[in-house]
């Protein structure tokens, strides 16, 4: 052991210090989600976007029940902000597992997949960092999937996940581009058969109970929002495309009882309960093939997504209609009139033919499947029930009514839930 006076024994204490104090705000400043994360957690975590030393974000190999709704594509838009904040985006993961087993599964769920694309290093237990494709190698099976219309391969569970990685090898996908060119989405025919698909994918049982005019609706839903997305979210407000980005479409089969809604429930989430709860009471008692009565415990619904990380609603229509106003310069109201506007028909699509109704057929769409919508873009997340037949007009609430200005969240995610009962003939 090396002697040291007692003034340099001194220094070096305190430098060591130092270090380990360095090292424990290291940790403290690491963003970390948990299994259970909420969408009140991921709007949380955006005011740690801005720490000394949040470069780092630790997430969870799998998430609760696959994540609730919404949540997943709220992932999403928090990579997609953190990755474009902070200077050296690191990956870590939680699980104890061996790095190459705990990165196969990672790389099989899609916030995973996200987050693998999103972060361009990945950091393990021991802190050695490597580059992040390593762990998107693992993920080549499921996009292959995606390419080639095997939608039940592309995700764990019933749904399916179709997503486009700006720059990737696979980026324009065949279910969504003929030739796997930019300048060739298919039209509103081949995307009938893409939703015929995603509903065998997700719940085959509920072709059944689907009238035409509700498959007719739900297509509408996806050819309208990708089309938007596709036109829209490539580039940023000033016509540069990103670094890093990403859209697609997630749907997943959900079934939901009284008492799982309730233990799920928290103040955000009243309204989204609500339509579960009323959409359950309605479809409880109903006729079998024999024409008995039967009772049904649960409630089962379509979630339904369609998400991007691009500029969002409403720097999409200032862009065009107010260049010389920025979104920082204007008020909450302001910007939910211009998310308004781009619900206008023809207000966000290229061409104005009898069959680009653009936005406005979303809504249409979404009163005949009486679905609920939440809609996160820009400042403001939006909500509405289209359940009832008194609210026809496009009328979103505030998803926190006394906190309606929230985090600036990259690009748009419309979450939808369509419920798969005879309530909705």
């Amino acid at each position: 052991m090396t002697y040291l006076p007692p003034e340099q024994a001194l220094k070096r204490e305190k430098f060591e210090q130092v270090i380990k104090c360095e090292a424990q705000l290291k940790k403290i400043f690491m963003i970390s989600f948990k299994q259970s994360s909420s969408l009140l957690d991921i709007e949380t975590a955006y005011s740690e976007l801005s720490g000394t030393d949040s470069d780092v974000i630790r997430i969870p190999t799998a998430l609760r029940h696959g994540g609730g709704v919404g949540v997943t594509p709220a992932f999403f838009q928090f990579l997609a902000a953190w990755s474009r904040i902070r200077p050296r985006p690191t990956l870590r993961l939680y699980s104890s597992e061996a790095p190459s087993a705990a990165l196969d599964a990672f790389a099989q769920e899609p916030h995973g997949m996200a987050a693998l694309y999103f972060a361009p290093t990945l950091a393990d237990a021991a802190d050695k960092n490597q580059p992040s494709r390593v762990g998107l190698a693992y993920a080549v099976p499921r996009i292959e999937a995606m390419q080639a219309g095997r939608f039940r391969e592309t995700m764990h569970g019933r749904g399916a996940f179709l997503a486009c990685f700006a720059g990737a090898r696979n980026e324009y996908l065949l279910p969504f581009y003929s030739k796997g060119k930019s300048d060739s989405l298919r039209g509103r025919e081949d995307f009938a058969r893409v939703t015929e698909q995603l509903i065998l994918a997700c719940a085959p049982n509920a072709i059944r109970k689907f009238l035409p005019h509700h498959i007719k609706a739900i297509t509408n839903l996806i050819y309208e929002l990708f089309r938007n997305t596709d036109e829209h979210a490539q580039l940023d407000e000033n016509g540069h495309r990103y670094h890093r980005n990403m859209r697609g479409l997630m749907a997943k089969f959900i079934s939901r009882s009284k008492s799982t809604i309730s233990s799920e429930a928290t103040g955000q989430d009243i309204p989204q309960n609500l339509f579960m709860l009323r959409t359950l009471a309605n479809s409880r008692i109903h006729k079998d093939t024999n024409g008995s009565p039967r009772a049904v415990a649960d409630a089962a619904f379509l979630e339904l997504t369609v998400f991007d990380t691009g500029p969002g609603l409403a720097r999409r229509w200032m862009s065009k209609n107010a260049p010389d106003k920025t979104l920082e310069d204007i008020s909450i109201d302001e910007e939910m009139k211009f998310v308004l506007n781009c619900f206008e028909q023809h207000a966000t699509t290229k061409d104005s033919d009898v069959s680009g109704l653009g936005l406005g057929l979303v809504v249409s769409a979404l009163r005949d499947v009486k679905a609920f919508l939440r809609l996160r873009t820009g400042r403001i997340c939006l909500f509405q029930d289209f359940s009832s037949t008194t609210n026809s007009a496009f009328s979103p609430k505030h998803w926190i009514k006394e906190r309606p200005e929230l985090a600036l969240a990259p690009g748009a995610s419309y979450s939808i839930i369509i419920p798969l009962s005879r309530g909705m003939e």
